[in-house]
């Protein structure tokens, strides 16, 4: 012990000391991380993949996105039966569970023969993915000081987008030498590897502080007042943000194959890399929410990822690389700060993060869709105008939300 006296904390209008310094919260981080990678690059590991699949079933772009759209779609479906699980069998024991099942699931998918076979065992990977995604930021956060908490979970959130960086990396590399399913089940491989690191680490480190305080990690959160249509609002962004951004590098995987560019699998997956601008925002975005507010952070947000994807319009790498690194930044930002906020403004924290997980997942569905359908009508041109339009709306709906929330 330093035999420092700590700060104290007011929860439930009673005042009782803080959490005690606990250097362990760093290992909860890198364990929330992991679990942030392995159920990312499960869930988008066949997205560089789809002119391969499309080819190998002889399949349109359309039909071809149904293989991202009805993950979400799954995901989607399973948020609120999740959510009664967790409550019931314990966040932790869920969360380890359907990672395990996705990973078996993934082999599924890549063993495929039959087309309706592919897309129904995506249906069911987002089914059971969804046990992760609605109890990863409260099972991981409970198991540090409640002053911790934000960084394990901005941790979490910078894990997916490098989960959904590295899965789709490693899907086209290994599809450039070998085949797609080849390039499905290295991902699955580096998912369990993952997987089993993130939760083990979690669950260990979580069960020396229970020891450590003689009290079971608790999960409470700091509330925050505002106007009731403030949630609402906050998935629409969520819903929209989506729309926006994950179509975009759908419709991309088709548009780097054909003339002036002609690339293969393995140097298109490479423009997954932009993603990192995201993992930097979405580590950035509790520092830029406390000095601007969640109104004007989810506008920055959304004009970067306009101006990006305007960037993407000529036929040149350097401007679609540029467009598709402030597409990500912008997208993040957004999802971040919604994300994080939406817990405190619910009456019901655990409820409303599972009503954002089926807005932000609905949103997955229909972008995959719409731009699908988009490159097929119009090419790049009519997918850009569409991106921009969802973008927009992000912003106006971010209108809605007040400048600052108070506190309570």
């Amino acid at each position: 012990m330093t035999g420092r006296m700590v700060a104290v904390a007011r929860d439930n209008g009673a005042m009782t000391p803080a959490a005690p310094p606990d250097e362990r919260w760093r290992g909860v981080q890198s364990g929330a991380l992991l679990i942030g990678v392995a159920v990312m690059a499960a869930i988008y590991a066949p997205q560089p993949l789809l002119a391969e699949i499309a080819a190998h079933f002889g399949r349109s772009a359309f039909e071809a996105n149904l293989v991202v759209s009805m993950t979400t779609l799954g995901i989607a479906l399973g948020v609120f039966p999740a959510s009664w699980f967790a409550d019931r069998v314990g966040r932790g024991r869920l969360l380890a569970v359907s990672l395990a099942g996705g990973a078996a699931i993934t082999v599924v998918t890549a063993l495929a023969e039959e087309w309706s076979v592919l897309v129904a065992s995506r249906v069911v990977l987002g089914f059971v993915m969804s046990g992760v995604l609605v109890s990863a930021v409260v099972w991981t956060g409970g198991a540090v000081p409640r002053r911790r908490r934000a960084r394990v979970a901005t941790a979490y959130i910078a894990g997916t987008t490098a989960g959904g960086m590295l899965g789709r990396l490693l899907a086209g590399f290994m599809t450039e030498w070998f085949d797609w399913r080849v390039g499905i089940l290295a991902v699955d491989g580096a998912v369990l590897v993952a997987a089993v690191a993130g939760v083990g680490l979690v669950a260990a480190l979580s069960r020396r502080r229970a020891a450590a305080s003689g009290a079971h990690p608790t999960t409470g959160a700091v509330r925050i007042t505002g106007p009731a249509y403030v949630p609402t609002a906050l998935f629409a962004v969520g819903f929209f943000g989506m729309c926006a951004f994950i179509g975009v590098f759908n419709a991309m995987a088709f548009r780097m194959l054909e003339p002036p560019f002609s690339y293969g699998v393995a140097v298109t997956s490479m423009l997954f890399l932009a993603y990192v601008s995201g993992t930097y925002t979405s580590m950035r975005a509790g520092a830029v929410l406390e000095r601007v507010g969640a109104r004007r952070a989810i506008l920055l947000g959304a004009a970067l990822m306009a101006a990006g994807q305007l960037l993407t319009l000529p036929n040149s790498i350097v401007a679609i690389v540029v467009g598709l690194l402030a597409l990500a930044a912008g997208f993040f930002l957004a999802h971040a700060v919604a994300s994080a906020v939406v817990p405190s403004v619910s009456r019901k924290p655990v409820v409303g993060s599972a009503w954002y997980t089926l807005s932000y997942y609905a949103g997955s569905s229909v972008s995959a869709l719409a731009l699908g359908w988009a490159w097929d009508a119009g090419r790049w041109p009519l997918v850009v105008g569409m991106a921009v339009a969802f973008a927009a709306c992000v912003a106006a709906v971010a209108l809605a939300v007040p400048a600052r929330l108070g506190r309570r």
